[in-house]
């Protein structure tokens, strides 16, 4: 048995000139991929869970007032955004608090600071008592903040974040 095969050298010259043109620039592939990472962070933000599916623990101003966690005004999660390069992207935020809520913090981590305390009216062993305005040291912050991880870690990426990415540079290899 034998078997031909004949290859048209023309069309696949012209399909690895095309191919080596696109690898030349990556920058519209790397702007998919930062779109896709975005896309997961937000999801992880209205599901309130981390990448790997693990529900956050629910936030003090969740409980009381109702609401999601780490949604309040949605500027957080609103705050990300992707910065293409020829050859890697870029995903972050500048929301200060962004870290905190990633990585968590200990009562205290950040310092102290002075902070007023007005005058008010304090109810001590049955008495109205005056309390006059006076300076407190606070600790920064005031309570333990457990992290609730919304970045995907590089090295460990979720599957569908990882199938994801795949189609996008298999689509972006063979346009």
């Amino acid at each position: 048995m034998t078997i031909r095969l004949q290859v048209d050298m023309d069309s696949v010259s012209d399909m690895l000139r095309s191919l080596t043109g696109r690898l030349q620039n990556l920058r519209p592939l790397m702007r998919d991929i930062g779109e896709i990472v975005v896309d997961h962070i937000k999801g992880n933000f209205r599901q309130g869970t981390a990448p790997d599916g693990t529900p956050w623990k629910p936030s003090v101003r969740a409980l009381r007032e109702g609401g999601r966690t780490l949604i309040d005004t949605g500027v957080l999660r609103n705050s990300f955004h992707e910065q293409p390069g020829r050859r890697s992207v870029l995903v972050g935020t500048a929301d200060v608090r962004a870290a905190v809520h990633q990585f968590g913090a200990r009562a205290g981590a950040f310092g102290t600071m002075d902070v007023l305390v007005r005058e008010h009216v304090r109810r001590w062993r049955g008495k109205d008592v005056r309390v006059r305005a006076h300076t407190r040291r606070q600790r920064i912050p005031w309570g333990d903040i457990p992290a609730r991880p919304f970045m995907p870690d590089p090295d460990h990426l979720p599957r569908i974040l990882s199938e994801d990415i795949r189609k996008s540079i298999l689509n972006f290899l063979w346009l």
